[in-house]
């Protein structure tokens, strides 16, 4: 199985970032656009995992959730690219910009990634040692330079985005398919500040 644990935000808040992105999506034709409900930020991208491993990971997952209140105060914001993939920023809603740092909405949901981050190979699954930063995929595309030059310009049209705030109040535990078509199934939702039931 392929899983990650990520997070869903709104449906205000993804319908949106999908208006914003609609607009553009015809100015980048090589671009493939990842349909909106297949949108998330990931928190901890697990890659192949023995299913015999799922029910310790759901555990884990529980124990680090129970541990974690919800988080008010996030919104997507702004825009970026890595190699092959375009994606939206994750920042402070106004009301939480003016606010003690420390206590930021996208501080609080770096603290849940790390968490999740390190209960993991507790359940015998080793990650990635690479930085985290959140962030929403919008479109991917095959490297070429004039592909490049089309995504940098993209994310320049989607730099000043900034959409509602949105709260988290769960986390998922997903699969990953990509036959026939990609797609993504919930394998487990626990509630942030609350033991599963």
């Amino acid at each position: 199985m392929r899983l990650f644990v990520g997070i869903v935000p709104s449906p205000e808040a993804i319908s949106h970032a999908a208006g914003a992105v609609d607009r553009i999506a015809s100015t980048t034709p090589d671009m493939r656009w990842v349909p909106s409900e297949r949108w998330h930020v990931t928190l901890a991208f697990l890659g192949e995992v023995d299913p015999d491993r799922v029910p310790e990971l759901t555990s884990r997952l529980d124990h680090v959730a129970v541990a974690h209140e919800p988080i008010e105060g996030l919104c997507l914001d702004g825009s970026g690219s890595f190699p092959g993939v375009l994606w939206l920023g994750v920042g402070n809603a106004a009301e939480q910009s003016a606010g003690n740092p420390r206590f930021s909405a996208v501080t609080r949901l770096g603290g849940l990634a790390d968490a999740i981050q390190r209960e993991m190979p507790k359940a015998g699954v080793h990650l990635e040692s690479r930085p985290w930063q959140p962030h929403l995929t919008v479109g991917r595309w095959r490297p070429s330079p004039r592909r490049e030059g089309a995504a940098r310009d993209a994310a320049r049209s989607l730099a000043d985005y900034a959409g509602p705030g949105f709260s988290v109040d769960e986390v998922r535990l997903v699969e990953s398919m990509t036959d026939p078509e990609p797609e993504y199934r919930d394998v487990h939702v626990v509630a942030l500040g609350h033991s599963a039931t």
